[in-house]
């Protein structure tokens, strides 16, 4: 029956329902055919979401919507152009680490796609850029969102296994890096080859001026971090001193902000946060469902009877994530499946601040291989470039990211020097 309950949710994802309604019907379904009344249902996804700690989802989207859209991310652009614009395919290399500064700031890599696709993607075409190269490369950086901290992620990772989310965040940090530099030295091949473009010779004076027009902004994402590492606040205090810095910053300091747009990017930040709730609603009733029907177990003992050997193992969880990753919702697929590996991940002698680092980057990826790739759409969309024009490139920023995937499953220190 659990087969047939999974079937009928990735039946319903396929043909274009809501995730978090498709997930909220199947678990009605799994209910009535299992003989649960239905009255759970409500009960179990009001406790799903009444967690103080989910807060700090909807002050983060609020914080990168408050930042996006003052003159930050021209700031942030310009320190990266004087940064690494002066190397072949500047322009590539000055989008992805524009997006290592802007994951600092959103924790979203679906708004941070929607925002660099509208700004690199005509940029990099002017400069003679493949417009597919450019949507790829906008499209895989946007990733970062969820390793760099914050990551919203790393925050329902952190919830739903009783996880530190400050060794979460601090654990994205070098991975995040890594994954930067993978990207980086992909672009750097498709520049030598193709022939791409320097942007700017590298002048210190012009750095100097880009750091201090770009240090405020950088500021308030390093304090936000910063306190919550340093033990001073909680996830959702250091969300919600983002999201004041923020306005401070944009509203009477910089006058980029005033009270209707304030209100329009609240109205934004409801929209984006009801997706996300409703999901984990509906993946607190299904994943009740699968808990009560001993899942986890039965995943965690049937992987663990294939072999004995880690490599082996550590494999198989990692194609298994990349497999759920490409049908389900990164916030979907933490809730309901990271309980079921975790007992495994245990028994492996894996640290669950490393298995988080391992769970976002798998769904990183599956962000950007159909049939759900919800960043490469969001990268199409506003492009109006169809995914296998995209694919021919971001194939191989695909494979960048399985080797840092790789690289962080098997060297543990990765994730965990920094604790």
């Amino acid at each position: 029956m659990v087969w047939l309950v999974l079937l009928i949710l990735m039946l319903m994802i396929f043909f274009g329902m809501p995730i978090g309604f498709a997930l909220m019907i199947t678990a009605a379904i799994a209910m009535l055919l299992s003989g649960i009344d239905l009255i759970m249902a409500p009960i179990q996804m009001f406790s799903g979401v009444n967690k103080v700690v989910l807060l700090a989802i909807p002050l983060f989207i609020f914080m990168g919507e408050l930042m996006g859209a003052t003159s930050i991310s021209d700031r942030i652009i310009n320190l990266a152009r004087a940064l690494v614009g002066w190397m072949r395919g500047g322009l590539a290399h000055v989008n992805v680490v524009t997006s290592m500064f802007m994951a600092e700031m959103s924790g979203s890599a679906v708004a941070d796609a929607a925002v660099m696709s509208k700004i690199f993607v005509p940029s990099m075409e002017k400069q003679g850029y493949p417009r597919s190269f450019a949507a790829a490369v906008t499209a895989t950086s946007a990733t970062l969102g969820i390793i760099i901290p914050p990551s919203i992620p790393m925050v329902l990772y952190g919830v739903t296994t009783n996880t530190s989310i400050k060794d979460l965040f601090v654990a994205g940090i070098i991975p995040g890096l890594i994954l930067g530099g993978a990207f980086m030295i992909t672009s750097y091949i498709f520049a030598r080859k193709e022939g791409h473009p320097v942007d700017a010779q590298f002048e210190l004076p012009r750095l100097g001026r880009a750091f201090k027009a770009a240090l405020v902004p950088l500021l308030i994402p390093v304090l936000v971090v910063g306190g919550l590492i340093g033990g001073f606040v909680t996830p959702t205090e250091a969300a919600t001193l983002g999201v004041v810095a923020a306005l401070i910053y944009g509203w009477p300091i910089r006058r980029d902000l005033d009270f209707r747009r304030v209100y329009g990017l609240a109205s934004a930040t409801v929209r984006q946060t009801s997706v996300v709730m409703m999901i984990i609603a509906g993946s607190a009733v299904l994943g009740q469902y699968l808990a009560n029907e001993q899942i986890p177990q039965k995943i965690a003992s049937g992987l663990g009877g294939l072999t004995d050997s880690f490599f082996l193992r550590m494999l198989l969880i990692n194609i298994f994530l990349l497999l759920l990753g490409m049908f389900l919702h990164a916030s979907a697929a933490i809730i309901v499946v990271v309980p079921m590996l975790l007992p495994l991940s245990r028994e492996m002698g894996i640290d669950p601040v490393h298995f988080g680092v391992i769970v976002c980057l798998n769904l990183g990826i599956g962000q950007q291989t159909p049939p759900v790739a919800s960043v490469l759409l969001t990268v199409c969309s506003a492009t109006g470039l169809k995914i296998e024009q995209v694919m021919g490139y971001c194939k191989w920023f695909i494979l960048a990211m399985f080797v840092t995937l790789m690289i962080v499953s098997f060297t543990p220190l990765t994730a965990l020097a920094l604790l």
